[in-house]
C-alpha cells in the first residue's frame, strides 16, 4: 500500500481508489437534507449500526461490503448517528461526474445526482435503504455485452497491486498501451466476491432491482395476520379442506408476488409461507394431543364397559337456601310442614359424577305417602335426588327435628347396580356416623323402612355456599378465609380417622350466616383411606372441583380433598371457577393440563396470600401441595392475621 500511495502522489486521479475493508471506513460526506425530529426516528428503525474505525487518506476510500441475511444489500448505513454509503454506493459516488449524491430521506429513500450520463439521476431504495437482486453472478463474458452501452461496466478479474502500479510506470516509460480504470477495488480478502458486486452494481445502474416500500412491508405483514387467522379458522375442517384451503393461500401469495416484482417491489412470501405452516402444524398437534388425552380419559372406563355413563347424584337436603325458610334446629321453633317439593337443580358439571363398572338403571317411583321411618315422624319433604327423597322429620320422644335422606331399594333396579348404590349409601352414614366434630353433619340413626333405605341426620339452618359463588355475590374476603380454617380444621379431622370426602364442593357445605359457621355434608363417595378393598379405576367427584389424580382415576388420599378445597376457595374469593369447560372432557383437559387465570387477576383486591395458597393448593403435581389439611389451615390461619389482624380463633 506504501508503493501504491507513492505511486498515486506522482500519478494523481480524479476518482479514488476504493478498498473494500470490513473493520474501516472514510468518513465521506453524503448530501442529505437537515435532519428532524421525523427523519431521525425513521433513521432509527432504518439503518443497520455498525461500529467501524475511521481512516483518512487522500487517494483511498475505505468502505464495507454488507449483505444481510435476508440475502439483500444495504446502500446505507449508519455510525454516530451519521448516515454513510456502503460500498456498492460509494462506487456509485466514484462514476458520477461530479462525485456527489445527495440522499432523500422522505417515507422512501433515494439517491439523487445531477447531469449525470452514466449513473441514474434517481435511484430508489425503499424504507430501508436496501435492494434485492437476483444474486446471479457477472460473469466475464459479459463484459463484451456491457461495453456495447454506457451503461455497462467492464467487469475483469481482479489485479494484484503490484501489477497496478507496473502497468502505470511501463506507460510512463513505453508507448505501450495500458487499461484506463474508472474505478479501482482494492481488498485484502483472498475470497473477496468482486464479481458479485460488480453483478449487484450492473443491476442498479440499470435499475433491474427490487426495493421494500413502506406499504410493501405493511403488506407483508398483513399477510402474516391472515396467515395465522386462516390457520385458527381451518382447524375444526376436514383434514382435506384444511390442505386445500393452505394451498390455495400459498398460491395467492406467489400470485400476489408476481404481481408486485412487476412494480420492483420485493414481497418475502416464504417466510409467511413457513409461518402458516408452523402455526398449522401447532394447532394440529394441539388437537392431537387433546384427542390422546380424552381417549386416555375413556380407556379409563372403557376396560370396564363401552356404555358405560355418568350419573348425577345429587344431594337434594340442599334446597335449603334463599329459596326456602329458614328450618330452626331446636324444638321449641315452629317448624314449617309446607315446603316446596321442586327438586333444586344444578348445572352439570356441578353435580357428582360417578363412573362405575357397569351401568345401573335407577327406579323413578318414590313413595311420597310414607309416614315414618323407625321412630321418625314425616313433616314433609325438603327434596328430591336422583336416588331418593329427602324428608323432614322428628324423633318425638326427646322433639328433635331431623333431615331423613332416602334411598330407593325396590327390585326393578339390577343386582350390580342395586349393591353398588346400597353399599355407597350406608357408606356415608358409616364414615360420617363415626365422626364427630363441630363442622360435620351428625348421623343419628340409619334403617330400612318399606324398600327405602334412610339415614336421619342433623336438620341444618342455613343455605349452600354455592349460593354465593357468582361474581357479586360473593363473601367478604375475610369471612371466607375464616370458614375455609374452619372446613379445613373439619377435614384435617376426618383425614385423621382416614376417612376421605372425595366431593367437596360449596353445594356439599351449609353456612350459617347468624353464627358463622360451616357444615360439611354428603360423604356419600367419601372412603376409608386404609381401606384394603379401596379400588383405582373409579372416578367419582364433581369435575368441576376434582383433582387430577381423580379425573385420571388414580388413587386418592387427603390431598385430593386439598385440590377440591383449594378449588373452592378460589371460587369463593372472586366468583368464577379456576377450571371452566363446555363439556366434561374439556373441564378434565383444563384441570390435568392447562393453567388457572391468577385469583387476584378475576379480583384484584384481594391479598397476595390468596394467590399463593390458591396456587399451592391447586397444584397439579400431588407432591407440591399442602401435604396436610393441618398444613392448609396453618397457611390461612397466618394469612388472615397477617393481611387483615384477625385472630383465626
Amino acid at each position: 500500500m506504501t508503493r501504491l500511495e507513492s505511486y498515486l502522489t506522482t500519478s494523481p486521479r480524479k476518482n479514488k481508489i476504493v478498498i473494500a475493508a470490513d473493520n474501516s471506513w472514510s468518513k465521506q460526506k453524503l448530501n442529505t437534507p437537515s435532519s428532524t425530529l421525523y427523519t431521525s426516528t425513521l433513521a432509527w428503525f432504518r439503518y443497520s449500526a455498525h461500529n467501524l474505525k475511521q481512516t483518512s487518506s487522500e487517494h483511498f476510500i475505505y468502505s464495507p461490503f454488507l449483505i444481510n441475511k435476508r440475502q439483500s444489500f444495504p446502500i446505507l448505513w449508519q455510525q454516530q448517528e451519521e448516515v454513510y454509503l456502503s460500498l456498492v454506493g460509494e462506487i456509485l459516488r466514484q462514476l458520477s461526474v461530479n462525485t456527489e449524491l445527495s440522499l432523500n430521506q422522505s417515507w422512501q429513500l433515494s439517491l439523487t445526482n445531477t447531469d449525470n450520463e452514466q449513473v441514474t439521476k434517481k435511484l430508489f431504495l425503499g424504507f430501508f435503504g436496501e435492494i434485492f437482486t437476483s444474486g446471479a453472478a457477472y460473469s466475464i463474458q459479459q463484459t463484451a455485452q456491457d461495453k456495447q452501452g454506457n451503461k455497462g461496466i467492464a467487469a475483469q478479474e481482479l489485479t494484484s497491486v503490484k501489477t497496478f502500479v507496473a502497468q502505470g510506470i511501463s506507460k510512463a516509460v513505453s508507448a505501450v498501451p495500458t487499461p484506463l480504470y474508472k474505478v479501482i477495488i482494492i481488498t485484502d480478502h483472498k475470497q473477496f466476491q468482486h464479481k458479485m458486486v460488480l453483478g449487484v452494481l450492473k443491476e442498479l445502474l440499470q435499475q433491474d432491482y427490487l426495493s421494500q416500500k413502506l406499504s410493501t412491508i405493511l403488506l407483508c405483514w398483513a399477510l402474516f395476520v391472515i396467515a395465522l387467522s386462516l390457520a385458527w379458522f381451518i382447524r375444526c375442517m376436514p383434514m382435506k379442506q384444511q390442505l386445500l384451503s393452505i394451498v390455495s393461500y400459498c398460491l395467492v401469495l406467489f400470485i400476489i408476488q408476481f404481481f408486485m416484482f412487476k412494480q420492483h417491489q420485493w414481497l418475502e412470501v416464504l417466510p409467511v409461507v413457513f409461518f402458516l405452516a408452523g402455526s398449522w402444524l401447532l394447532l394440529f398437534a394441539y388437537q392431537k394431543e387433546c384427542q390422546l388425552f380424552l381417549s386416555a380419559l375413556k380407556g379409563q372406563t372403557a376396560q370396564l364397559n363401552s356404555t358405560a355413563r355418568a350419573t348425577a347424584i345429587v344431594d337434594k337436603g340442599q334446597s335449603l337456601s334463599n329459596q326456602q325458610a329458614k328450618i330452626a334446629t331446636t324444638g321449641n321453633m315452629q317448624v314449617p310442614l309446607s315446603v316446596d317439593t321442586t327438586p333444586m337443580l344444578e348445572e352439570e358439571l356441578q353435580q357428582t359424577l360417578v363412573i362405575l363398572d357397569k351401568p345401573r338403571k335407577t327406579s323413578t317411583k318414590h313413595h311420597l305417602t310414607v309416614a315414618s321411618f323407625g321412630r321418625y315422624q314425616v313433616e314433609g319433604i325438603l327434596g328430591k335426588g336422583a336416588m331418593g327423597i329427602v324428608y323432614q322429620g322428628v324423633d318425638p320422644k326427646i322433639n328433635r327435628h331431623v333431615a331423613i335422606k332416602t334411598l330407593q331399594l325396590s327390585d326393578d333396579i339390577d343386582s350390580a347396580g342395586f349393591i353398588e348404590a346400597k353399599e355407597r349409601f350406608f357408606r356415608e352414614a358409616q364414615t360420617a356416623g363415626g365422626l364427630s366434630h363441630a363442622n360435620i353433619v351428625t348421623i343419628y340413626d340409619v334403617g330400612e323402612e318399606q324398600n327405602l333405605g334412610y339415614i336421619a341426620m342433623d336438620l341444618l339452618t342455613g343455605a349452600p355456599l354455592s349460593l354465593f359463588t357468582q361474581p357479586g355475590q360473593t363473601l367478604p374476603t375475610p369471612l371466607v378465609y375464616q370458614l375455609l380454617i374452619q372446613i379445613a380444621d373439619a377435614l384435617d379431622y376426618a383425614h385423621k380417622q382416614n376417612v376421605v370426602h372425595r366431593d367437596i364442593k360449596p353445594a356439599n357445605i351449609i353456612y350459617d350466616d347468624d353464627l358463622l359457621k360451616v357444615t360439611v355434608t354428603d360423604f356419600g363417595i367419601a372412603y376409608v383411606s386404609d381401606n384394603s378393598k379401596t379400588r383405582t379405576g373409579i372416578i367419582m367427584g364433581s369435575p368441576y372441583y376434582m383433582s387430577p389424580e381423580q379425573i385420571l382415576g388414580l388413587k386418592v388420599d387427603g390431598r385430593s380433598d386439598i385440590f377440591s378445597l383449594g378449588v373452592t376457595f378460589y371460587q369463593l374469593l372472586c366468583g368464577y371457577l379456576p377450571f371452566e369447560g363446555e363439556s366434561i372432557a374439556t373441564v378434565a383437559y383444563q384441570i390435568t393440563k392447562a393453567k388457572a387465570i391468577a385469583v387476584n387477576q378475576r379480583n384484584t383486591a384481594l391479598p397476595t396470600s390468596a394467590l399463593r395458597i390458591c396456587s399451592k393448593a391447586m397444584h397439579k403435581d400431588i407432591t407440591k401441595r399442602y401435604q396436610t389439611m393441618a398444613e392448609f389451615k396453618l397457611a390461612l390461619a397466618n394469612a388472615l392475621k397477617r393481611d387483615f389482624k384477625i385472630s383465626a380463633n
